[in-house]
């Protein structure tokens, strides 16, 4: 019986974790709001957030990206 290497189960490890990092575990709800409200605020956001950052996504960017979605009323909550 083959066995497996520890560093062979370590990837293996990471790659199924990194697959669940794909799935949001959250989204955003606004009471009232539909999608197309969803989709302009998004918008908005994004272009506030990211204008001048050439694409370069960030912890921080993230961050305030959140906080203008809040500022329109939107909250994150679980799937």
């Amino acid at each position: 019986m083959a066995t497996i290497p520890k560093s062979g189960c370590a990837s293996v490890l990471f790659l199924l974790l990194s697959a669940c990092a794909l799935f949001s575990s959250w989204h955003w709800a606004k009471s009232g709001a539909g999608e197309a409200e969803y989709s302009a605020d998004e918008a908005q956001c994004k272009a506030k957030t990211y204008s001048g950052t050439d694409g370069m996504v960030t912890n921080a960017s993230v961050r305030r990206m959140h906080a203008c979605m809040e500022a329109k009323g939107w909250i994150k909550v679980p799937n």
